[in-house]
């Protein structure tokens, strides 16, 4: 007499999401630097699943930027669909969100990052409304870039998400990265799944 051998199925566990995944659109989203931060693969990631999705993007800058064209290419963004705007320093602190404002007033952006991680003195938040109207209004998603060391909590209250993203060595050129929400106003964020990177070839 065999015995028999049963098959036991387990339900399978449900999927994370990704921030990319989870950005709610017509609202002011905040990505914080931080020590062993990891902000600029973070803003990729979300440019990258915007892009996935059909829509167009721009990155607004002051001249000089941090951004790395292979890199985005290595991260799968599509350089030929991306509109880089580098603002000139001499055009003072307020000509960034100007820019931004014109590139969202046009409808034609599905996201719009904008990159004040260098603008601690901007103090005058009055841009933010601005941009936030013209965010709803277009149903864009806005990305801040700021620098946690002069903002300990937000850039302010009209920021709905703030997201301050940790990496960590997880293997000789691997990393992982964790999603810490500093403040979550819109209420419909779950839980965010560890994403894992490579780090460039020239650091590896």
């Amino acid at each position: 007499m065999s015995t028999p051998v049963l098959s036991l199925r387990f339900p399978a566990a449900p999927r994370i999401a990704s921030l990319g995944e989870q950005l709610p659109k017509g609202r002011l989203i905040e990505i914080v630097s931080a020590v062993a931060g990891a902000q600029m693969t973070t803003a990729v990631a979300c440019l990258r699943q915007a892009q996935a999705q059909g829509e167009t993007a721009a990155w607004v800058q002051p001249a000089g930027g941090s951004l790395y064209p292979p890199d985005l290419a290595d991260s799968g963004i599509d350089l030929d669909a991306l509109l880089v705007v580098n603002v000139p320093a001499n055009a003072g602190a307020h000509a960034l969100a100007k820019a931004t404002e014109l590139l969202l007033r046009s409808g034609g952006f599905g996201i719009v990052v904008l990159d004040l991680a260098e603008l601690a003195a901007m103090r005058d938040t009055t841009w933010q409304g601005r941009l936030l109207g013209l965010a709803r209004e277009h149903g864009s998603w806005l990305v801040l870039l700021s620098d946690g060391a002069n903002h300990p909590g937000s850039l302010g209250p009209l920021v709905s998400l703030c997201i301050e993203p940790h990496r960590s060595r997880t293997a000789r050129g691997a990393f992982s990265i964790e999603h810490h929400v500093r403040k979550d106003k819109s209420g419909l964020l779950d839980a965010l799944a560890i994403d894992h990177r490579r780090g460039p070839w020239g650091l590896v």
